[in-house]
């Protein structure tokens, strides 16, 4: 049986690759693309919002650009 003290490196690097693959993964493929979609009308919406007088807050659109 091997102790574990022996396997410390092994298990750091596997934990390291297995990170940077997932999210290399997660950013560059496009699984969650299709999750969130532009609203039909999303100009009339976003007028409507801001002329209701919202203060300053955590308000969050989901389509968004970031023109």
């Amino acid at each position: 049986m091997v102790p574990l003290s022996a396997l410390w490196l092994p298990i750091l690097l596997s934990a390291v690759i297995i990170f940077v693959a997932s999210s290399v993964m997660h950013m560059l493929l496009p699984y969650h693309r299709g999750d969130y979609q532009q609203l039909p009308d999303e100009d009339k919406v976003l007028a409507t919002l801001r002329a209701a007088g919202l203060m300053r807050g955590l308000y969050i659109f989901p389509y968004c650009t970031h023109k």
